[in-house]
């Protein structure tokens, strides 16, 4: 049960760390550019995967605003999707933002970030590498994107979730979202391992029960706080005891909102309104031969993102089975659509 759940996450991570066949990244090409070009590269072309994966993160905590009754409990599997803008499918490259990267040919170009069209290599520019005395060392043609609009009618990044709830005293409900840490063979290849640890939690509270006649007003309202933390590696031919080369990647997210449902016969409608964060790192990790030079920890760059977040959904209930989907307002609109079991 835990590999499947580990892959489960690894199919997600194929989309928000560059190693997937459609976009394949020669990472020892970038870093022939230094340190510092390489970042600023790879952090201008994988931004929509980290940003949209940290707004999904935030999804799929509730689907009603009733807590559960004392000891009562549900199981949901959530799969989130953040459209990515069509202003971020492309980022601009100028020459004078860069001191070892140049076009082969002009000074500026728009290029495909991760979640920008699958071009072929024709249509894309090439890059030249120069070392530090203005010397080119190679030649590549510029990154591809995954191309998702051409297979699937959204172009999103998907973020899954497995989490249970509870309730408790005072119209109380406690949510946990945990995977304890794991390692297996990767998704992506089988010389590599991917690891992967998640911790979340969540508290929601009925603030209707503390309002004068509350048992006049026809819905639920109560306030939700949630908190998510995922950790995940993949190391590179984990075989070969010289090689220490690793991808990190670690995320967090909290939501505060104000939550409010109505239940109509087997269906519930509900809303919230209120403020998510999202925190995003990513490192590669290890020692790196390049042609001129060894780096060591050669990428390290960090996504925050922070604002206003507003949903609305619905819940169907047939016995103990529910099935959700929502709809979140936010920088990266994110649908989320859910499957559970709850006993109240």
């Amino acid at each position: 049960m835990k590999k499947i759940i580990t892959r489960f996450f690894g199919l997600a991570l194929l989309v928000s760390l560059p190693f997937s066949s459609k976009a394949q990244i020669g990472f020892d090409s970038f870093l022939e550019a230094g340190v510092e070009d390489a970042n600023k590269l790879l952090e201008s072309y994988l931004e929509p995967a980290f940003v949209g994966f940290g707004f999904g993160m935030n999804s799929g905590w509730y689907n009603t605003a009733k807590p559960h009754k004392l000891f009562g409990f549900d199981i949901n599997v959530a799969v989130s999707v953040s459209r990515v803008p069509t202003a971020n499918e492309v980022f601009t490259f100028r020459n004078s933002d860069y001191t070892n990267v140049r076009l082969t040919n002009g000074t500026s170009a728009e290029l495909p970030t991760l979640f920008g069209p699958n071009l072929g290599a024709d249509q894309l520019p090439e890059l030249t590498f120069l070392d530090g005395d203005g010397n080119e060392l190679i030649r590549i043609t510029a990154p591809t994107g995954l191309g998702i609009e051409e297979d699937f009618t959204m172009n999103a990044v998907p973020t899954p979730m497995i989490q249970a709830g509870i309730g408790l005293f005072k119209g109380t409900e406690l949510k946990l979202r945990i995977i304890p840490e794991s390692v297996t063979t990767s998704t992506f290849s089988d010389n590599d391992a991917f690891g992967l640890n998640v911790f979340g939690i969540g508290l929601m509270h009925d603030i209707k029960q503390w309002l004068p006649a509350s048992k006049l007003l026809p819905f639920d309202l109560s306030v939700f706080f949630g908190y998510t933390k995922l950790e995940a590696f993949m190391k590179f031919d984990p075989d070969d005891p010289t090689n220490n080369q690793t991808a990190n990647f670690d995320a967090s997210a909290m939501t505060f909102q104000g939550v409010i449902s109505k239940k109509l016969a087997m269906f519930t409608v509900f809303g919230g309104l209120g403020y998510a964060k999202s925190d995003i790192d990513f490192g590669l990790n290890g020692t790196f031969e390049t042609e001129s030079t060894i780096l060591n920890d050669p990428i390290a760059f960090n996504f925050s993102n922070s604002g206003v977040r507003a949903n609305l959904g619905l819940r169907l209930k047939l016995l103990f089975l529910t099935v959700t989907g929502e709809y979140a307002m936010q920088e990266y609109n994110t649908l989320t659509a859910s499957v559970g079991f709850s006993f109240r």
